[in-house]
């Protein structure tokens, strides 16, 4: 932290100024693409085809009476609110088990003015497809439902149909996913459909069809979630996987090989530093899933709290206790770059509670479910653990579609216990066609962290870093770096030889970097949370290019905790918590001084982070709901819209300096806008361009606007919370907001909170509340 007295705290207490918005009226929908007969005809192909298909697989490869096909929708209804609901009232035997997109050549779907641009441009087109299960019957039921005379139809279901592209099953290419040319054989997961079979049903099931692929069903694993996926792990073959491509309730498979943990024995080492005196201990405790540690290494000694009971049942492997080891003492102290071996180190800030997932129990068939099985066990137990890194994972780039149980797993604990996971992205950066970031760094309720290492002029991506983009819904990966160090400037970690320290590099020593930050903001000071101290890692994030990208997603962790919770004499952040119910419309203001004289630019950034529920069904719709939000940076101007048929150009005016113009523009018809002018970059108007370029259904979402500070008046925020997938439930959001205005001649600080005297500065937790007596 710089030596400056003007640096104060972060204010707090921003939702005291909280006020509902009524909702404003939709627009209307666009045209369907096909009359209703055209409709009609290509739907009730699709059925009986797919029918016809259904009932020639072998016994093997569906069950009985539960089908499921593909209804796929026409590019231009991407939106969840395109998703069939008439369709499923009128036939109740059918219902919706999940959704996921599909590519199209646009030579081959029905034409719109969408389609023929892409056409232009000749790229395939998106297209949303909906899972469609139910038994024969019900499909049959649909065909006559098909033929019923037009003017006896409701008018939502011939809407619905004639929003029909295709119907039919899904191909084995679309289910069988990274399998690349050198794949011969080892362990995959294979996701099927939710189903109505009960556990022991699906698993006999599962026997026939493993029997007839030759897959080992007591080497394989199986775990099925009420309502949600069945996710298999287990050892496949080329043979065996063509016998299980077409297998109806299958919907994905991919390979699920280990990211295996560095080897630490081989790197440099250097004289290592020596501990702290202090015999107290944080009481801020960051969980980690990994291999062990040797809670008698100097460094950890008194820090580190192995918790035996919730391990995995395995013994330690020395390799995995070096890792874990290395891991901890990087989630203590950060990087021990320039400690030299008479240096003393300070005093940990952090706790670190040690709970063993690996080793497997076959070292030559590593079976990641055994260790997913522990953090699933773990983290409902330690509800004294707000963060948790995570350092290891499959290897593999992700895929869109499926979500892996890793990640999903991951994702409902967070929404479900209220906590936060930093997960290295992978080492891969560097090797073709395996660069993508790898799972679970892909999940949305954490942090995907990246590494960067030094060069002459700062930070700079580390090229074996895996890369962005992330899957939908989680697009911005990763969505911040640390340092990881590099060949040439490797990160300093603590070692398992007490006078000694490692010299290595990787993605795994940038995780706990960064969740050593993320576990002081979510408890260093009063009324902090998980998702507040992810929201603050991400908001204070430095980009080297400004702008996030897939290399280092928002840019580079601060370097200590005081820098994230303090504004220098420039800035002032503001707090904003609360929890909202789909739907909803809020107003936050943006603290500004009441002054028309400032000037000079100011800079607004804001950070808002929710965590609504998943669903795994819905990799396109991952997440249940999102925050839309809107930015008014003047209070007065308003744009003034002539009457219909009126050949005049709409007019923004200010409601004080332009009311005479405004009186005789009203009489004669004209109408105001309901909001003032806005600037959030929220301009893109179809669901496609939100999704691809606004970043639409983030649970993370940060953005920055300059503007003139004699434009600014009174501005504020609207935040619209939008469900899908049936979401009701209200859920947790945070919004940070740093203004900076750098020509300001006065005290922004003070001047803001005489203003807003409800926002106060954070109250950080004192020594006695924070540090025990080591045991």
């Amino acid at each position: 932290m710089a030596d400056n007295a003007n640096r104060r705290l972060i204010l707090g207490n921003g939702e005291r100024y909280i006020q509902d918005v009524a909702k404003p009226s939709a627009g209307r929908s666009p045209e369907p693409p096909r009359n209703y007969d055209e409709a009609r005809d290509l739907v009730k192909a699709g059925v009986t085809g797919a029918l016809a298909e259904f009932a020639a697989l072998p016994e093997t490869k569906r069950l009985a009476d539960e089908a499921v096909f593909c209804l796929r929708l026409h590019p231009d209804a991407m939106a969840k609110s395109y998703d069939p609901v008439a369709i499923f009232n009128e036939v109740p035997e059918l219902r919706n088990v999940g959704s996921r997109h599909y590519q199209a050549d646009p030579e081959r779907v029905a034409q719109t003015k969408r389609v023929e641009k892409m056409r232009e441009k000749k790229e395939d087109v998106k297209g949303r497809l909906v899972f469609v299960q139910g038994p024969p019957a019900g499909f049959e039921r649909l065909l006559r439902h098909l033929d019923r005379p037009t003017d006896r139809l409701r008018q939502q279901f011939r809407d619905e149909i004639q929003r029909v592209e295709r119907f039919d099953t899904l191909a084995p290419t679309e289910q069988l996913l990274g399998f690349g040319p050198d794949w011969k054989e080892g362990r995959a997961e294979l996701v099927l459909h939710p189903t109505s079979y009960p556990a022991d049903a699906l698993e006999e099931f599962l026997e026939g069809l493993f029997e007839a692929a030759r897959v080992k069903i007591e080497t394989s694993r199986i775990r099925q979630y009420p309502g949600g996926p069945t996710f298999v792990s287990c050892r496949l073959t080329r043979r065996s996987l063509a016998v299980l491509a077409g297998a109806n309730p299958l919907r994905a498979a991919h390979p699920l090989a280990f990211r295996d943990l560095t080897d630490l024995r081989t790197a440099q080492v250097a004289a290592a530093p020596k501990p702290s005196t202090s015999t107290t201990r944080s009481t801020i405790k960051i969980g980690m899933f990994d291999g062990g540690v040797d809670p008698t290494v100097p460094l950890l000694q008194g820090h580190v709290e192995e918790d035996v009971a919730l391990a995995i049942s395995t013994l330690p492997a020395a390799r995995g206790v070096d890792h874990g080891t290395a891991v901890a003492g990087a989630l203590l102290y950060g990087p021990l770059n320039g400690f030299r071996a008479g240096d003393r180190v300070s005093t940990p800030p952090v706790f670190v509670v040690s709970i063993r997932a690996l080793p497997t129990s076959d070292p030559k068939d590593v079976d990641l479910y055994e260790a997913i099985d522990v953090v699933e066990r773990a983290v409902p137990a330690r509800k004294d653990i707000k963060v948790f890194n995570l350092s290891f994972g499959p290897r593999g780039p992700i895929d869109d579609d499926p979500v892996s149980r890793f990640t999903y797993v991951l994702d409902d604990l967070a929404y479900r216990h209220k906590v936060t996971f930093y997960v290295a992205v992978g080492n891969d950066g560097e090797a073709a066609g395996l660069d993508r970031i790898q799972a679970p760094a892909d999940l949305v309720h954490g942090v995907g962290v990246g590494a960067h290492t030094t060069n002459g002029s700062g930070p700079a991506h580390a090229p074996y870093s895996c890369k962005g983009p992330g899957r939908e819904c989680g697009k911005i990966k990763p969505d911040i770096a640390a340092f990881g160090g590099c060949e040439n400037t490797p990160i300093h970690l603590a070692s398992t030889t007490p006078s000694q320290k490692w010299l290595a590099w990787g993605t795994s020593f940038a995780a706990p970097v960064a969740a050593r930050l993320g576990g002081q903001a979510s408890e260093t000071f009063e009324r902090s949370s998980a998702l507040l101290g992810r929201a603050l890692l991400i908001h204070t994030a430095k980009h080297p290019n400004g702008d996030p990208d897939p290399l280092i997603g928002h840019g580079c962790v601060l370097p200590n905790i005081e820098d994230i919770l303090h504004c220098d004499e420039q800035t002032v952040t503001v707090v904003f918590q609360g929890d909202i119910l789909p739907t909803k419309i809020v107003r936050l203001p943006i603290p500004w001084p009441d002054r028309d004289d400032i000037a000079g630019k100011v800079q607004v950034t804001w950070t808002i982070a929710a965590l609504p529920p998943i669903h795994p069904n819905h990799p396109g719709d991952y997440t249940a709901c999102c925050l839309e939000e809107t930015f008014y940076p003047h209070a007065r101007k308003f744009q003034f819209a002539p009457p219909k048929g009126s050949k005049d150009k709409p007019k923004n005016l200010n409601l004080d300096d332009d009311a005479a113009e405004i009186a005789r523009l009203l009489k004669a018809g004209w109408k105001s806008a309901a909001f003032p002018l806005s600037d959030s970059g929220n301009q893109y108007k179809t669901e496609g361009q939100k999704r691809a370029i606004d970043c639409k259904w983030e649970p993370v979402v940060r953005r920055r606007i300059s503007k003139m500070a004699t434009s600014v008046r009174d501005p504020f925020m609207t935040v619209h919370a939008i469900g899908r997938n049936g979401a009701k439930e209200r859920f947790d959001y945070v919004v940070v907001v740093t203004l900076r205005a750098a020509s300001y001649d006065g005290d922004l600080y003070t001047d803001i909170r005489g203003r807003f005297p409800a926002l106060a500065p954070i109250r950080l937790r004192t020594e006695a509340e924070i540090r025990v007596q080591i045991a």
